[in-house]
């Protein structure tokens, strides 16, 4: 499975088997209890520290789309936005998207072809999907 995170794409291969192999602070059966509005909350606080994460820290970045992908079906692309003047994770934006395969596969391959930008991205991606985008509250 491929997850567009900011500026990268994952493949998160077998969900299971990324959020099961102890990377990710979280009991199994808390995976199963997360609400959406907890996953929120984790993901902006961890974007208000690092607003570059799957480029800094592409592992824990790689788990976090996991988890989205496993509590949100149907969501393989994530815009999260620390807006300049931020004075905590609240103030973090986020976009969550299901992006047809088809896009997600040529930006795969442009990225593992060295040519993948935000330019691209917004173009392919953000730029195109409106009824399947959702803002998370």
């Amino acid at each position: 499975m491929l997850f567009l995170f900011n500026e990268t794409v994952f493949d998160l291969g077998d969900l299971v088997s990324v959020l099961k192999d102890g990377t990710i602070p979280l009991p199994a059966a808390q995976f199963e209890t997360l609400t959406t509005g907890h996953l929120t909350q984790l993901l902006r606080e961890a974007l208000y520290v690092d607003p570059m994460m799957a480029t800094n820290k592409p592992d824990r970045t790689k788990h976090l789309a996991a988890l989205i992908a496993y509590r949100a079906p149907g969501a393989n692309a994530l815009l999260g936005v620390r807006p300049q003047g931020a004075t905590g994770p609240d103030d973090v934006g986020l976009r969550f998207a299901n992006v047809p395969m088809l896009i997600l596969t040529y930006l795969w391959k442009r990225q593992n072809d060295g040519v993948l930008g935000p330019d691209i991205i917004n173009e392919e991606v953000w730029c195109r999907v409106t009824e399947n985008l959702h803002s998370a509250y």
